[in-house]
């Protein structure tokens, strides 16, 4: 029988605790935590500087970006959103000039871009891209939610890829794996972190 303990089931084991400890915060509590981090993101320069910024649809117990997603809308930046093809665990992004009318529930019951209004757009046209994690750590690595899709996305690329994390989600060390993207910035409900970098 081969042994545990290896990177693959580490992630495993902290991914399961994290999802535990995030499901367990109250609809209210999550509105309010997720209304702090929104008014960190959009105090940085890099925001306030985007013309173009990704961003995904967050599921219930996630950071909250639908406010994030309307009010950038609202700014008069261009928005787009995460689709995700799950037969090549690719994702899409799309832009939007509305969160009602131009998304609809696709893989996995979130929001996606409608097929009927899909308007392509590049990742490397993006000033910041809104990543989604489960777990981060202060070096940047993040946990998400085991398939890659957006460290496929991300491999490679220049723009600034910014998590939206709770202050509860950190953990004192990630795990890292070869295929890792690890992020620029990861925007808390208390703080703003730019790990170090080289």
């Amino acid at each position: 029988m081969r042994g545990r303990g290896g990177p693959r089931d580490r992630k495993s084991e902290l991914r399961t605790a994290a999802l535990k400890r995030r499901r367990s915060i109250g609809k209210a509590e999550l509105a309010e935590l997720s209304s702090r981090v929104e008014a960190n993101l959009v105090a940085l320069d890099e925001y306030r500087r985007a013309r173009l910024l990704i961003s995904y649809c967050a599921k219930d117990d996630e950071v909250q970006t639908r406010p994030i997603i309307e009010r950038a809308l609202a700014e008069g930046k261009r928005v787009a959103v995460v689709s995700t093809d799950v037969r090549t665990l690719r994702l899409g992004f799309s832009e939007i000039a509305s969160f009602e009318d131009d998304l609809a529930p696709g893989a996995f019951g979130i929001l996606e871009p409608r097929r009927d209004r899909l308007r392509p757009v590049s990742i490397a046209e993006a000033d910041l891209v809104l990543v989604p994690l489960v777990a981060w750590d202060e070096r940047g690595h993040r946990l998400g939610y085991g398939a890659g899709y957006f460290d496929r996305a991300l491999a490679g690329t220049d723009v600034l890829k910014v998590g939206l994390a709770l202050e509860s989600q950190r953990l004192p060390d990630v795990p890292e794996s070869r295929h890792d993207v690890p992020l620029d910035v990861i925007v808390t409900d208390r703080r703003v972190v730019r790990p170090p970098r080289g």
